[in-house]
């Protein structure tokens, strides 16, 4: 979430200029909280100068309940508001007096529901008296396809933060089951520390946690990959999978992210340590499905390149104004 609003930040749709209010920080809660008390002082100040337009990026739990105050409020001064939704996970925690939270919030006046995907927008406009707008996340400026004559197909990787959503362990085991019979292979975890993992899983052979890299060098991993793993348990609409995609990186993944492969990957059906360790296996082989899938990755993301996203976005914010004028 926080790279999709560092990309719309840095290219804006025209005639438009951004601010950013930053309410999260990495670290402990100490830190966390810090950070929403300094967000909420600064989002008072920029009410006070009456933006014409303020969107608001939130995900689930404690990221939503926080986001919400910033939504009432502001309704409440009647200005526009879009908030966008982010999570792959709404479904699951828009359930009870959480959904009906979220249904009320998102039905007040003044406010734009935008989601990432069409199954989100059909879930979510049950819930709601209002049209809800989808808007894909853009893969990252200047990516360029890399053929495999330049990639590693026994190099691995895996993108994101070490949650268990992510399915780390999943994939972790998987290549270890796999070097343990004799297969010839490595897995790198960017955005991945060695101490974010559970102890079990640390200083494993073939598994290199890289932690936050700059793009500069996240670049050079996927320029260099075999294939991005990606058995998720949800997703909204990964970042990393999109940017692979257009960088011509095969993708394997699981179901939660079948929406977004069609020529570029394999979704595994199940998410289990021995349909992955099957699936990989038989991905490594296929050297010449491999070389096609590469040379085709990009036709999934080939409307989602930035400039596309920012028209998008100033269709959408040009009309919210001339509906509030």
């Amino acid at each position: 979430m926080g790279r999709t609003i560092q990309r719309l930040h840095n290219n804006p749709p025209t005639n438009w200029d951004s601010d950013v209010v930053v309410s999260h920080a990495d670290g402990g809660i100490r830190s966390i909280i810090m950070a929403w008390n300094r967000a909420k002082r600064e989002f008072v100040q920029k009410i006070k100068e009456k933006p014409d337009l303020i969107h608001v990026h939130t995900a689930t739990r404690f990221s939503w309940y926080r986001k919400r105050k910033i939504i009432q409020r502001a309704s409440k001064q009647k200005i526009p508001t879009i908030v966008h939704l982010h999570s792959g996970a709404f479904e699951k925690f828009g359930k009870g007096w959480i959904g009906r939270d979220i249904s009320r919030i998102l039905n007040l006046d003044y406010v734009y529901p935008v989601t990432l995907t069409e199954y989100w927008k059909e879930w979510l406009e049950k819930k709601l008296r209002k049209e809800v707008k989808v808007v894909p996340n853009p893969y990252r400026r200047g990516l360029i396809p890399t053929s495999t004559k330049q990639r590693d197909i026994k190099m691995l990787l895996l993108v994101g933060r070490p949650s268990s959503v992510k399915g780390h362990s999943l994939a972790i085991n998987a290549v270890q089951q796999l070097r343990e019979e004799g297969h010839d292979i490595y897995l790198h975890l960017v955005g991945t520390n060695e101490q974010d993992l559970h102890p079990k899983l640390r200083n494993k052979n073939g598994i290199i946690a890289e932690g936050w890299v700059e793009d500069s060098e996240l670049d050079k991993l996927m320029n260099k990959a075999g294939f991005l793993l990606m058995p998720s348990e949800h997703e909204g609409m990964p970042l990393s999978l999109i940017d692979a995609l257009a960088s011509g990186l095969p993708a394997i993944v699981s179901k939660a992210c079948s929406s977004f492969i069609n020529q570029g990957g394999i979704v595994v059906s199940e998410r289990n340590i021995q349909t992955w360790k099957q699936e990989i296996k038989k991905q490594m082989k296929d050297i010449e499905g491999w070389k096609i899938m590469s040379k085709n990755s990009r036709n999934d993301v080939s409307e989602l390149d930035s400039e596309s996203d920012k028209k998008r976005w100033e269709t959408i914010y040009n009309e919210i104004i001339e509906i509030n004028s």
